[in-house]
């Protein structure tokens, strides 16, 4: 089972959630199980902590930036993101993202 995790991921995922759909325990390889609900949880949360930043971003630029040719792109992108934030932000997430530490990260970009 790890050879076929490390050579064809997308066949180990298809096995994998077989196995799990007939509760299979013992065709189930627990170490990569593990590890990829692991990074599936990081990943989750980077990935709303990320768009996160970018809306804050894109809010500050409007807020402190003189130019006008932009800012109609900015708040395409402001409503992007907030579209994109809606759909995948859960409350399990909400209370994993560092809204300070992405407000910071932002700032550090615009002003």
């Amino acid at each position: 089972m790890t050879n076929l995790y490390e050579t064809d991921f997308f066949e180990w995922t298809k096995i994998q959630a077989r196995a799990l759909n007939e509760h299979n325990i013992e065709a189930l390889d627990w170490e990569h199980l593990k590890e990829e609900i692991e990074d599936l949880g990081k990943e989750q949360i980077h990935a709303v902590s990320s768009l996160v930043k970018r809306l804050i971003e894109h809010k500050l630029k409007l807020e402190y930036s003189s130019d006008s040719y932009p800012r109609n792109h900015w708040k395409r992108e402001i409503n992007n993101f907030e579209d994109e934030i809606e759909i995948r932000l859960t409350k399990t997430l909400l209370n994993k993202i560092d809204i300070e530490k992405e407000y910071e990260r932002a700032k550090r970009l615009v002003l």
